[in-house]
């Protein structure tokens, strides 16, 4: 699944634009990403 197919479902699922659904995703994966580099991994 590519990001565009997750957005476009989270948008479906929640009953929101794409844009704020890739806001959401985008967010999401810094917050991962941040913590990940964070703990040395």
């Amino acid at each position: 699944m590519t990001k565009a197919e997750l957005v476009e479902k989270a948008a479906k699922d929640a009953k929101i634009s794409k844009v704020a659904a890739a806001a959401a995703l985008n967010s999401f994966m810094d917050g991962i990403t941040k913590a990940l580099k964070k703990k040395g991994r």
